[in-house]
């Protein structure tokens, strides 16, 4: 303008304009409405998941190509969406990644934007969240062998099919079974009361997963997981899910809260914890109900913790002990003593396998 030069001043006010309308185009929010569908919410590591996206051109001029980014987890899954004209829509199926296991989020879209000179580029979050559970791997194996219930008068010992033990005493509900009231309890307190009692051949079994980082890799953890989801799986398959009781140890207090619903759920949102104190894992054994067949799979060798589930033998039966470890320590030495057994690999696989011989052989015989 100083110089006179016309030209200039006007190719100037027309790179200004193109520039402002290339930033407008992608400042506006875009007239759409973004819906996930996922077709399978629970699927196993490696199965195929499939995401659906329906993009809705709730606007008056036709929506150009978008790239939508969606999150699964901590992985960024792109889904190119073509042209939306005004009032329709498109649908556009795009796959889930199932190459890890664990409760994984999915969400909120990402709308990507650019001008039609590549000048700009911006994304804005769109939708709301899904989860996806991706299930440990199950190997086929054989059934817990099933524990004895404790007879609560005072014997643990194993019972013929259909008898009860007494558990306890409560005050009568109409409906009760009048055979059922304790009349020496009743005279005693001044109110009707009736003996409580329990099916002691429900079969149980009680299946623990160490989650202690001091002794698992987190390679190793996967493989643990995959070898508690087996034993675990093997016992539901035999028709016995109300006697299957799966601990991971560190669980949150209500699981439920997560989204969880059953037990593979359970398994596969467990994660390694910040511990290597042996009583973490005792104390979650010590919460399992007593008189089930215990299955505690762990890492590493650890003497306390072998010795002290060998000092819990009254109140389980029998007790296996399955170690997950590195390949890199050798050999998993095999302990078999009265009601106790210990026995590893290096993988998941492995270890299903050495836990089929010891069911066929006889656990803790």
């Amino acid at each position: 303008m100083l110089l006179g030069y016309s030209m200039l001043v006007a190719l100037s006010v027309g790179g200004v304009v193109v520039l402002a309308l290339s930033g407008v185009t992608v400042v506006l929010r875009p007239g759409v409405d973004l819906v996930r569908r996922v077709v399978a919410e629970r699927v196993t590591v490696g199965e195929p998941a499939l995401g659906e996206l329906v993009v809705r051109n709730t606007g008056r001029f036709a929506v150009p190509e978008l790239l939508v980014v969606d999150r699964v987890g901590d992985q960024p899954v792109e889904v190119p969406v073509g042209r939306v004209r005004a009032g329709g829509r498109r649908q556009v199926p795009y796959r889930l990644p199932t190459h890890r296991r664990g409760r994984l989020v999915i969400g909120p879209f990402l709308v990507g934007r650019r001008d039609p000179l590549g000048l700009f580029h911006r994304a804005q979050p769109h939708g709301g969240t899904d989860v996806l559970w991706v299930h440990p791997r199950v190997f086929p194996a054989n059934q817990v062998p099933v524990g004895t219930v404790p007879d609560y008068e005072g014997r643990a010992e194993a019972v013929k099919a259909g008898t009860t033990a007494f558990a306890a005493l409560r005050d009568y509900v109409p409906g009760d079974d009048p055979r059922r009231i304790h009349w020496r309890s009743t005279a005693r307190v001044g109110r009707l009361v009736v003996r409580d009692s329990v099916d002691t051949m429900e079969p149980t079994a009680t299946v623990v997963l160490d989650t202690r980082s001091s002794v698992f890799d987190p390679d190793s953890f996967e493989h643990a997981v995959e070898v508690a989801a087996s034993v675990a799986q093997a016992t539901l398959d035999a028709g016995r899910s109300a006697g299957v009781d799966v601990r991971v140890v560190g669980e949150p207090v209500d699981p439920a809260d997560s989204g969880v619903t059953e037990m593979l759920d359970r398994l596969a949102a467990a994660a390694l914890i910040p511990d290597s104190d042996p009583l973490r894992l005792v104390e979650e054994v010590d919460q399992a109900r007593p008189g089930a067949a215990l299955v505690v799979v762990t890492g590493a060798d650890d003497e306390l913790v072998t010795a002290a589930l060998a000092e819990r033998r009254r109140r389980f039966a029998p007790i296996v002990v399955l170690r997950v470890v590195p390949a890199a320590h050798g050999p998993v030495a095999t302990h078999r003593r009265r009601g106790l057994a210990v026995v590893g690999g290096h993988t998941a696989r492995d270890v299903v396998s050495a836990w089929n011989l010891l069911v066929v052989g006889g656990v803790g015989r």
